[in-house]
């Protein structure tokens, strides 16, 4: 018995599919960034990676909708609600900037390995590259978070 979907439902081994959960977590290293913001003081360097990751992941949100676009899907058909949202990973909280980095980065961590996943599950040489770019960006803003005094 074969399973049943409408035409453009996302099914699991699809790669659109795929992409926009990278999206997903996207949006959702945007809102921890901005949260996280909210939990370090103005002026401190972890603030200032904060809104420069804050810029990237909007950036990276509009491109990834732009696939979307342009392969004639909305990603809304790929996710959930604003309302139904849980936030992928651990959320910043007011306290040590060591503990909003170890926060930040753990997301990161994640989202790095899920675009690094869905990029060779992608047939367009189009979203392989912006996905590498993507990937190569989030290692920047993991190499500019302070590190943890566990990582050495």
């Amino acid at each position: 018995m074969t399973e049943q979907t409408s035409p453009g439902a996302p099914t699991e081994n699809d790669p659109l599919a795929a992409l926009n959960q990278v999206l997903s977590e996207v949006i959702d290293v945007a809102v921890t960034s901005r949260q996280a913001g909210h939990a370090v003081p103005r002026g401190h360097e972890l603030h200032a990676e904060l809104d420069r990751l804050f810029a990237s992941a909007r950036s990276w949100a509009e491109q990834l909708v732009g696939v979307d676009s342009a392969m004639g899907v909305s990603a809304l058909a790929y996710m959930t609600s604003p309302t139904g949202r849980l936030p992928s990973g651990p959320q910043p909280s007011p306290g040590s900037e060591e503990k909003v980095g170890q926060a930040v980065r753990q997301q990161l961590d994640r989202l790095a390995a899920h675009v690094r996943a869905t990029t060779g599950d992608q047939a367009d040489p189009r979203v392989r590259d912006l996905l590498r770019r993507i990937g190569t960006e989030l290692r920047a803003h993991l190499d500019a978070l302070p590190s943890s005094s566990l990582d050495g």
